[in-house]
């Protein structure tokens, strides 16, 4: 007897857009070309109820209906040799050729429907079995999202289910009816975001529920979606196994199962490939994470926590898996992303010319919850490829500060919110708010991780004290300099005690101490320690290491205070050349030289090398940081000044009014720069007799 559609299940929900989609592909005839309609998606989604449903609700569309089990070639083979000797007529002995020839010479003005389903196996050529003929419409389901490039109409990419569709599917299976007390509709709305409004786990949970509840007299006491949630929660991994008792769809595999399937056929670069996967989360994972991280070899960018053995073996796990031929090759990880994309595992988007992956929810949960991969490295490998795919290095803040983000979250989820590691990574968040001159955020989230390093790791731990000369110096951003003080001098002092004073981290807290003194115009103390600074690095790590270039930076600028200017040019010229040489004309940090500079030429009256590489530096740092950056604004000011003292005053007022008003919005109307700033600029408009923008202005500086 010739296969036939399977019967709809009693739980189906019919989702509307799907059905949209598929109805005005299928029921309009169409005369000039054959309709292939592919329908993908992961196991469980609703594939072929959706066309057993289609089949049903459209009984006469079609004189005949062929229905395959396209599991493989030799079921498909059989079915169609089936459907050929059920025709009869002389047919009893046919062969799937037969039936082939058949399906090709199909009368015209008949509508013929061949369905294949469960075309799963990626491995699996299916066009020797697609007949030519406008007659015949071909409806693929299957798991593998590339037979949607055979599509001559719609290729449907069945995905999960819409809020109030899974709720309606919940609802059925569980034979329950609205309304619903808030607290079960609260655990059931819990519960689809759960289960990813997947179709078959819905389905999974309502009839569990059923199964449970009981009637007593007349009285229906039901097993709740509250008593579900509690036990899902504490229970998950066994009840998306369990299996359906019967059901009238012969679909009776529990969700996890269905995802067992399409794991058995993966090669084991793609399991290895998708447990690290489910370790983010399970939205927007970023391609480039990975490719980043192999220009750096998988290895750190920038020190997080302590490492021990298990790291280099972490970082070889990872070139054995994302490496060819010794070297990292995007197309291997494209090949095994192909993989995953067949049996719908992945899915991928692309945002601003960038590649991301999804994850479904539930197959996240699959994921995580199989037993044989507890032993295995993939935690490891995950927090390496997102530590060593950093932008650090190159200044890039905004993109650190989003890398940062993503990792705070999924090391949350992996290690814990409290974990050490975890906190380590929002320090370097804290740090990419700092350098993008968002000081009081970065103080918010320092403040909470030293009293979290206070309490786990202790007052002396060299962390708790590292926190705490970043939180020193988003005090001092902020003009805060006696606070700041106050905790860079026990960092100084505990760090000289635990770490000695070679120590790189002593050395730059004496550094960050230095130009604390500078601000508060302390300069004898300050160039004491700047000098013992610079005379340490170069002797420990040599002139042209980024932290001895970082001190002369540092000395330069005290020389600038004392009015030193031959002195604070010397320096401050190499610093530049060497910070071009080494980082490139556009890191930051070379921009920031290249300010110091044109401080130090101004201040000896050279108006015109001033100018000219004051005006190039403002217009990298409005560039590449935005008009709204603190040391944009700092180098309008400077040009501003430039402009002033050669009397210029409408172009210096030009610069300077959007920059004080960047300022008050950026630092605070009562940051030291700001005030300074408003008082240039009420100068500048006295000198242009615009009294009333003069008085407007003026009130805004701080009265003591």
């Amino acid at each position: 007897m010739a296969k036939t559609a399977l019967p709809v299940s009693p739980y189906f929900v019919l989702r509307e857009k799907p059905w949209n989609i598929i109805t005005s592909h299928l029921v309009v005839p169409s005369s000039s070309r054959q309709k292939i309609f592919p329908i993908t998606g992961m196991g469980g989604c609703g594939k072929t109820q959706l066309v057993s449903y289609f089949l049903r609700e459209y009984p006469n569309l079609y004189v005949q209906t062929i229905y395959v089990d396209a599991s493989s070639s030799s079921s498909i083979k059989a079915h169609l040799q089936t459907w050929a000797r059920a025709l009869g007529g002389g047919h009893e002995r046919d062969v799937w050729e037969d039936a082939m020839r058949i399906l090709k010479t199909a009368p015209r003005g008949e509508r013929w429907i061949l369905v294949f389903d469960n075309a799963d196996n990626p491995r699996l050529n299916l066009t020797p079995f697609l007949p030519i003929n406008t007659e015949v419409t071909i409806v693929i389901t299957s798991r593998n999202h590339a037979l949607g490039n055979l599509s001559t109409t719609h290729h449907l990419e069945l995905g999960e289910m819409t809020a109030d569709e899974a709720l309606a599917a919940m609802l059925q299976a569980a034979r329950r009816q609205l309304p619903l007390s808030d607290e079960e509709m609260g655990s059931a709305q819990e519960l689809l975001m759960e289960l990813g409004c997947l179709a078959v786990a819905l389905v999974q949970a309502g009839t569990y529920c059923r199964q449970l509840s009981s009637t007593i007299g007349d009285i229906l006491r039901p097993y709740t979606f509250t008593q579900y949630l509690r036990l899902f929660k504490s229970h998950r991994a066994d009840l998306m196994k369990k299996a359906e008792p019967s059901s009238l769809d012969n679909y009776q595999r529990g969700a996890y199962t269905t995802l067992d399937l399409s794991y058995t056929a993966l090669a084991q670069e793609s399991r290895d490939l998708l447990h690290i996967l489910s370790l983010f989360h399970y939205s927007d994972i970023p391609l480039a994470a990975f490719a980043r991280a192999a220009t750096h070899a998988f290895k750190d960018q920038e020190e997080y926590h302590p490492r021990d053995n298990s790291y280099e073996a972490t970082i070889s796990k990872l070139k054995d898996l994302l490496y060819r031929d010794m070297e990292w090759n995007e197309i291997h990880l494209q090949e095994i992303i192909q993989n995953l994309r067949s049996f719908s595992l992945v899915t991928a988007s692309t945002m601003n010319d960038s590649l991301f992956l999804q994850l479904h929810p539930l197959i996240q949960a699959w994921c995580r919850d199989m037993k044989l991969i507890a032993a295995q490295p993939y935690r490891a490998m995950t927090m390496q490829v997102l530590t060593a795919s950093n932008y650090v290095s190159e200044g890039r803040w905004a993109e650190s500060e989003k890398l940062y983000a993503k990792l705070v979250k999924d090391f949350g989820q992996i290690r814990g919110e409290g974990h050490p590691e975890t906190m380590a990574v929002a320090s370097s968040l804290a740090t990419s708010y700092y350098h993008q001159g968002r000081w009081i955020e970065a103080e918010k989230l320092l403040l909470k991780v030293a009293g979290q390093h206070m309490i786990i790791l202790g007052m002396d731990h060299p962390e708790t004290i590292k926190v705490a000369s970043m939180l020193a110096a988003s005090y001092s951003a902020q003009g805060r300099w006696a606070e700041s003080e106050r905790l860079e001098v026990d960092a100084l002092a505990q760090r000289k005690r635990i770490l000695g004073i070679d120590h790189p981290d002593t050395i730059l807290s004496a550094a960050n101490l230095a130009m604390t003194y500078r601000s508060q115009g302390r300069l004898t103390e300050s160039e004491k320690l700047g000098v013992e600074v610079l005379e340490q690095r170069r002797r420990i790590l040599g002139i042209e290491h980024p932290e001895t270039v970082f001190a002369a930076s540092n000395l330069s600028t005290i020389y600038q205070s004392q009015g030193r200017w031959a002195e604070a040019e010397k320096l401050g010229a190499k610093v530049l050349e060497q910070r071009r040489r080494i980082l490139g004309v556009e890191h930051p940090d070379t921009i920031k030289a290249a300010l110091n500079l044109v401080v130090t030429y101004a201040s000896q009256g050279r108006w015109a090398e001033a100018e000219k590489l004051g005006a190039e530096v403002l217009e990298q740092q409005r560039r590449i940081q935005g008009s709204d950056h603190p040391d944009a604004i700092l180098a309008a000011a400077n040009l501003s000044g430039i402009y002033q003292i050669q009397n210029r005053y409408e172009e210096a007022t030009a610069l300077l009014a959007p920059a004080v008003q960047a300022g008050i919005k950026v630092l605070g109307q009562d940051h030291p720069n700001t005030q300074a700033d408003i008082t240039n600029l009420t100068f500048l408009y006295e000198k242009l007799g615009q009294s009333r923008n003069a008085q407007e202005i003026s009130s805004l500086l701080y009265r003591r």
